[in-house]
């Protein structure tokens, strides 16, 4: 703000204030405070240190609720210590004057025998709270605003000597520094806003006090005020001033109060939706770098593996020629079963007999296959992450408005991960009647399945004394018959530590008679089941996905 504003805005709440008591003042935000005003139990005197909007405003009840930010947690310790001190101290006590420091950007509120001084100029503003002229707390970043600097009417902005402002412009240009910086420092009062406006000659500076004698409460837009969206105001954020400024859109309320207030809610609103736009932001491109990383990963994984095709050939090169191979040797070669004139080269175990090696070489390649299917479903999984994330950040740059922004941010939540769809990263198939089959990874996500997601009589199946996934067979009608939970238990014995067995045991029991056990998640305690043994077997090219 400057001080012609300041100083109209003033004018207006000295008869609202002066006279009136001072009630419950609480932290409305890491840098701002509010008070009740006796005699008015809708109006708010909000008290403001944050850089941009730092000031003294008059709200309704209402306007304080949608402004505060009630994150206590996240506020500094200097902020909570200065509103416990101001409740000690200024609560009920009745307001004497509230004035502006000539020539400076300041003001000072007299309260008993307390003085609340509110610095605005500087690149830290501060409000002290003074008991006897004594400091006793501080809220803002800046250093404490008491003793307030003395007063300088020669400063003021229809005082200063025009060459000294223009002298201290072409100065600071001369040397490569802020000119703004440098008209402030010379005339505060002229605030951020209007020191802008001031060039490197005296006539600019005559040029703007002739316009503002005529002063209008103007709240400054980059568009029209009903046409506004949250992401404009984050873009070019609302101004505060006495004046219109070309190439800004001119908002004229019909008081200072109101345009203070307007102001203030407009500056919030694109502060809001900027930090939320960027945490947004932060967060999709945070997730597009992960799973980039991981889509690279898994494809050197695949190419890593062994080829399964020369494996099964290199078996069956051994079966075809048992009569010419010698027992106990670690190599051989042998001829190829489908280009009998090419020779393969085969290394042996020569502890094992030729079909014992022919069969590990088989089990070689079943094994690759199935670890191209894992990392070939988890390359899709992470496509369609990636894809989702990239959803997301085309979501936080489209928005407009705070509840659009929102509304991506838990879709991108729902969506960025590998895995994710409405049943969440759990695999889920269907068994040959189309029966849903659900499958946790990983301990958490066991027991969300099994306590969160389950019902009571579907079927809850898990690997008898071994690690392993929880899976839920749903029966919601008790439709499922003895090839449905076959099926499911062999899901369930691939999925665990058993997978490499040629048969496990499997408990099968209703939901109902299953509960959580201590010990952390996914551990539980089983009342009644049966135990159905089964092979281990991929559900991968068997069972439908869905």
């Amino acid at each position: 703000m400057d001080a012609l504003t300041l100083d109209r805005l003033l004018a207006e709440l000295r008869p609202a204030l002066c006279g009136r008591h001072l009630g419950r003042p609480r932290g409305v935000g890491p840098h701002a405070v509010a008070f009740e005003i006796s005699g008015s139990r809708d109006r708010r005197l909000w008290l403001d240190v944050s850089r941009g909007t730092a000031g003294l405003y008059l709200l309704s009840r209402d306007e304080v609720r949608a402004l505060e930010d009630t994150d206590e947690e996240s506020w500094p310790g200097r902020t909570r210590q200065a509103i416990l001190l101001l409740r000690k101290h200024v609560g009920g006590t009745r307001i004497r004057e509230v004035l502006r420091v000539p020539g400076e950007r300041a003001l000072l509120v007299e309260a008993g025998d307390v003085r609340l001084s509110l610095r605005i100029s500087g690149p830290a503003p501060a409000l002290t709270l003074a008991v006897a002229e004594v400091p006793v707390a501080t809220l803002g970043d800046g250093p404490p605003a008491w003793p307030p600097r003395p007063p300088a009417p020669e400063r003021e902005w229809d005082r200063v000597d025009p060459e000294a402002v223009a002298a201290a412009a072409a100065a600071a240009t001369a040397k490569g520094h802020t000119r703004r910086r440098a008209v402030l420092s010379a005339c505060p009062s002229f605030g951020p806003l209007l020191a802008g406006l001031v060039g490197e000659s005296p006539a600019s500076v005559s040029a703007l006090r002739a316009r503002l004698a005529t002063p209008r409460p103007t709240v400054l837009l980059p568009g029209p005020l009903q046409d506004c969206h949250d992401a404009d105001l984050a873009d070019g954020p609302a101004d505060l001033g006495p004046i219109p400024i070309e190439g800004r859109v001119a908002h004229h309320p019909p008081s200072w109060t109101e345009a203070a207030a307007t102001f203030l809610c407009l500056r919030r609103r694109g502060e809001l939706f900027g930090r939320a736009r960027r945490t947004a932001l932060e967060s999709a491109r945070r997730e597009i770098r992960r799973l980039v990383r991981l889509e690279a990963h898994l494809g050197r994984d695949v190419a890593g593996l062994a080829d399964a095709a020369a494996l099964r050939r290199q078996g069956e090169a051994i079966l075809a020629s048992l009569a010419v191979l010698a027992p106990g040797v670690p190599e051989a070669e042998l001829r190829d079963p489908y280009e009998p004139s090419r020779r393969v080269k085969i290394f042996l175990d020569p502890r094992l007999s030729a079909p014992a090696n022919a069969d590990r070489l088989f089990e070689r390649a079943r094994r690759v296959d199935r670890a191209r299917a894992r990392i070939a479903d988890r390359l899709d999984e992470t496509r369609r992450a990636l894809e989702a994330a990239h959803a997301h950040e085309r979501r936080a740059l489209e928005a407009r408005d705070l509840p659009a922004l929102r509304s991506g941010e838990s879709r991108g939540r729902r969506s960025a991960r590998p895995g994710a769809s409405a049943g969440g990263g759990r695999l889920r198939y269907l068994t040959s009647r189309g029966l849903p089959v659900l499958v946790g990874r990983g301990a958490r996500e066991n027991h969300e399945l099994t306590f969160g997601v389950a019902r009571p009589d579907d079927l809850w199946l898990h690997v008898r004394d071994r690690p392993g996934a929880h899976v839920i067979l749903r029966d919601e009608e008790g439709r499922a018959g003895t090839d449905d939970v076959r099926e499911a238990a062999e899901v369930a014995a691939f999925h665990s530590e058993a997978r490499g067995e040629a048969s496990v045991d499997v408990h099968v029991a209703r939901r109902k008679h299953v509960r959580p056990a201590r010990g952390g998640p996914g551990r539980v305690l089983v009342g009644h089941s049966d135990t159905l043994r089964v092979a281990p077997r991929d559900p991968a090219g068997r069972l439908r996905r869905r």
